[in-house]
């Protein structure tokens, strides 16, 4: 991540110290929010609810349904346009970028919470790139509250955290997943949690126009660059067809790295705002640098961006031509 000279770079402790200090604040999440984002906005919420504070949590997107179950567990809630707060704290964010409509509204941010690798330091923040996931980073400050006496590890605490971490991790099963990641989780699980209940609903509980948009995504996909590039293109004509929304392709990207023998998969959804919006995967090339190269970022791994292109084709072709250069 790009270091900014105007904002300092937090330990955990120092982190935890600022976040003691905010009173109401609200938590900035990215957009098109996935579990690590909402379920550490939670985590930040029952923090602040522990401390006796009024916490509410938003993204410029719309929270997906299937993730409802976390917010709802802890008993966090979304934020109105209505309500007034202090300061801003964002997660899981990591550039202003990716805040979208929210960054003219919240400019200054108080604090950021984050682990990629790849993006743009835009607040004071403890940014851990070797992290698993933005959870895993917040649950180190949150040990270091702990440590102060300032909250307990309770099981909504655990709770939210531990979906943030799974989420990210593809439930433990991802290259970001290191050893001290499954120590924090065995922590979390023995603070009460239900851990394969969470994950049944992260990873295994679907709808039926989740699972009809899998099937178009896998009855479209293609392979290229003599099998190594997987990919499937979903475009807004598409939506209408089958009768689906962009929320019931989010894990489309699952579908296609599955395919044997591909070492970089990605997925390209036209956008109402005329845009291509790309996802990619890997099992070792830097994708993090091509999405960089085109407006976007992420980690080595998993990364995405959006593109403006004449048609799905084109946009399709512009990352072949880039995945080319690091195969």
């Amino acid at each position: 991540m790009t270091k900014n000279p105007d904002y300092k770079r937090l330990t955990a402790k120092e982190c935890a110290r600022l976040l003691t200090e905010i009173e109401r604040p609200i938590v900035l999440i990215h957009v098109r929010p996935d579990g690590d984002a909402v379920g550490s906005a939670c985590a930040l919420c029952e923090i602040y609810a522990q401390l006796g504070r009024e916490c509410r949590f938003l993204s410029a997107d719309k929270i997906p349904e299937r993730l409802a179950f976390i917010y709802e567990h802890v008993g966090a809630k979304i934020a109105t346009e209505a309500e007034e707060f202090t300061a801003t704290v964002a997660i899981d964010v990591a550039s202003p970028a990716q805040l979208g409509a929210l960054y003219k509204k919240f400019p200054t941010v108080a604090l950021m919470i984050d682990h990629h690798a790849v993006g743009e330091q835009f607040a004071n923040g403890y940014i851990v790139p070797e992290a698993s996931s933005a959870g895993e980073a917040l649950l180190e400050v949150a040990y270091e509250l702990i440590k102060e006496g300032y909250i307990k590890m309770t099981e909504s605490l655990a709770y939210a955290l531990y979906s943030a971490i799974s989420s990210d991790t593809g439930c433990f099963a991802y290259s970001n997943t290191s050893s001290k990641t499954h120590r924090f989780a065995a922590n979390l699980i023995e603070a009460g949690i239900d851990s394969a209940d969470i994950n049944h609903r992260l990873f295994y509980s679907k709808s039926k126009s989740q699972i009809k948009a899998e099937g178009f995504v896998a009855k479209g996909l293609k392979t290229a660059l003599e099998g190594k590039v997987a990919y499937s293109a979903i475009e807004l004509c598409d939506l209408d067809n089958l009768n689906l929304t962009q929320d019931d392709f989010e894990t489309a990207i699952d579908v296609v790295r599955s395919t044997v023998g591909a070492e970089i998969a990605f997925v390209v959804k036209e956008t109402e705002s005329g845009k291509y919006k790309i996802s990619l995967r890997s099992t070792g090339a830097n994708v993090a640098e091509v999405a960089k190269e085109l407006g976007g970022g992420g980690h080595i791994r998993a990364a995405g961006c959006s593109v403006s292109s004449d048609s799905v084709g084109d946009a399709v072709n512009l990352m072949l031509l880039k995945l080319k250069n690091i195969l």
